[in-house]
């Protein structure tokens, strides 16, 4: 592992006096470096075997691993969350009604989303259909 002073280096610039500065830019790319350095050194201390073999053969392939997988959301839950976000605006004003369902567009796709009162008279997310 490289040190500190080996990092900075590459990054100073002298003064016509031969006095050594550094920029805020140079200074963290250099703080930067330093970070990678010690988490490949953190790495390569705490590599896990399985059956005789390292897990992560390299520290990029370590570093991919760590990156956030995107959480694929399906349709219906999509459409319930729409449905749920919006579905103040169409309420019923009959108290007595025990269903309802109302028609919307997200994704140039139309749908019904159907509502029924539960038993404390909340309106509950029931289905939904693709419309036409």
């Amino acid at each position: 592992m490289k040190s500190k002073e080996d990092i900075l280096q590459k990054y100073y610039t002298y003064t016509p006096d031969g006095i050594p500065e550094i920029n805020h830019s140079g200074l963290l790319k250099a703080m930067e470096e330093y970070r990678l350095e010690a988490e490949e050194a953190a790495f390569k201390a705490a590599r896990e075997m399985q059956q005789q073999q390292y897990q992560y053969p390299t520290f990029k392939e370590y570093k991919e691993s760590l990156a956030a997988q995107p959480i694929q959301v399906s349709e219906s839950d999509k459409i319930k969350l729409i449905a749920d976000s919006i579905v103040e605006q169409f309420l019923p004003s009959d108290p007595a009604t025990l269903n309802f369902s109302f028609n919307f567009r997200t994704e140039g796709k139309s749908y019904t989303a159907f509502y029924a009162r539960n038993q404390q008279g909340y309106w509950e997310y029931q289905s939904y259909t693709p419309g036409s």
